[in-house]
């Protein structure tokens, strides 16, 4: 690793740590901090309708946690569960990426 990419990484890593929002991983148990991006919302073509959730990237410094997250593993954060649809490993990225849904009562767990 280049030595402006350990900087950057560990720049991010600190804010990550300062700033980012708790995240448990509800089938590991595992705790970590993650950056939260709202993005918007989907819309899915349902059988009775449309179904509009809302959706958020999990940006995640934590190569261990991260490691240990499959899809459709659900995650805790913000008051909400959500459920993980996609991963992004670029090895570019200081950080691993997660979209997710966010799941209603409605939802089945």
């Amino acid at each position: 690793m280049s030595e402006i990419r350990k900087i950057i990484a560990a720049a991010i890593t600190d804010r990550q740590k300062s700033f980012g929002d708790a995240v448990v991983n509800l089938r590991t148990r595992r705790a970590f901090t993650a950056e939260i991006q709202e993005i918007a919302d989907i819309e899915l073509n349902a059988a009775m309708g449309r179904d509009a959730r809302e959706s958020v990237t999990f940006h995640i410094s934590d190569k261990v946690a991260a490691a240990e997250i499959l899809l459709n593993d659900l995650l805790s954060a913000l008051g909400a569960t959500f459920k993980v649809l996609r991963r992004s490993d670029n090895p570019a990225s200081t950080q691993i990426e997660f979209g997710a849904m966010k799941l209603t009562a409605k939802d089945a767990m």
